[in-house]
């Protein structure tokens, strides 16, 4: 059985759950509370060596780094959660890269300052910026998503990967109501078979 490092409030944990679950993969979770400072320990350190959540043990593999994992479990257990040709997994290649360096570090961030950061120490300028730099990706996610259920053809890991910051984006002061298309996204997202809510 798959063991992930796994933390409730993480955004990028839940999209390993979620897909596993949709996957009808079991799996147990290990928590690691990094608010108690446990991913910096050599113990987890020995397991991700960034320190970060999450990670998984599949039968002595470990992979870290969320969307890797995402691609990992997609092609061991559900290939059916990408596009079969080389033209659908490219694009969803290329919006899983996105989605990592254009759009969560600002939504992700900027949910962490305001839910999580003691009020003394909110940089309030950093947020501000985060939340700008959020505004320009989920503009291009907009556009992309006219005329679209999904990211690429059919429900995959791209949707997956993008949803838990995408829906947590009001807890860093970034609304959605200007993004009908999202808004509509999300709820096929939430209307798919096995679905479940962040925690």
């Amino acid at each position: 059985m798959i063991k992930i490092y796994d933390h409730p409030l993480s955004g990028n944990c839940y999209k390993v759950r979620l897909l596993m679950t949709q996957s009808n993969v079991g799996f147990e979770s290990e928590i690691i509370d990094v608010f108690k400072g446990e991913n910096k320990k050599d113990k987890y350190i020995k397991i991700n060596p960034t320190s970060k959540i999450p990670a998984i043990d599949d039968d002595g593999l470990i992979i870290w780094e969320s969307n890797a994992i995402l691609l990992y479990l997609c092609e061991k257990y559900s290939p059916f959660f990408l596009p079969f040709d080389l033209i659908g997994r490219s694009n969803a290649y290329k919006w899983l890269f996105f989605n990592k360096t254009s759009l969560d570090p600002f939504l992700a961030k900027a949910r962490a300052i305001l839910k999580f950061y003691p009020e003394g120490s909110q940089d309030l300028d950093e947020l501000a910026v985060l939340q700008n730099e959020g505004l320009k990706s989920l503009k291009i996610v907009e556009e992309h998503l006219e005329g679209k259920t999904f990211f690429v053809e059919n429900y995959s890991i791209v949707d997956i990967a993008f949803y838990p910051y995408i829906k947590l984006s009001h807890e860093g002061k970034i609304e959605l109501s200007q993004f009908p298309n999202i808004l509509r996204w999300i709820k096929s997202v939430e209307n798919t078979k096995n679905f479940i809510s962040f925690s």
